[in-house]
């Protein structure tokens, strides 16, 4: 990514981002030296960021939160269960904190990816029929 000023009223750089975070959770996932925890937060940045470019397509703005339900309340048209968002919440924002909630596990971290990867794919192939990509 290039540093300097950043348009973050631009879906696409939303999207961007979430592509980055997505590759950094799968990279987190895979590595045994590192906590699942960092996949999960990753994961769940992915997510977040990929809801919020959607949404910056029919609003001016977006939420200043972490919990995807709220977040995907305003992406239209994306089919993802209210439970897989409040699981990849709950994953990511667990490990966050000592005490924001139960560790994530491995199980949880690849979990958590693989929902956030669902979540990109759906997004992106948003962007890609409105004429425009990541």
């Amino acid at each position: 990514m290039n540093g300097g000023d950043v348009d973050a009223s631009d879906p696409r750089r939303w999207l961007e981002d979430a592509e980055e975070d997505l590759r950094a959770a799968h990279l987190f996932q895979q590595r045994i030296d590192f906590a699942p925890r960092h996949a999960c937060w990753y994961a769940l940045q992915s997510a977040e960021k990929a809801l919020k470019g959607l949404t910056l397509w029919e609003r001016d703005s977006v939420k200043r939160t972490h919990e995807l339900v709220d977040v995907a309340s305003e992406a239209v048209g994306i089919p993802v269960t209210e439970e897989d968002l409040d699981q990849l919440t709950d994953y990511g924002l667990g490990g966050r904190y000592p005490d924001a909630g139960p560790t994530p596990t491995a199980e949880d971290a690849r979990r958590a990816v693989a929902i956030a990867g669902t979540i990109y794919d759906l997004v992106a192939a948003e962007f890609q029929r409105r004429g425009a990509s990541g």
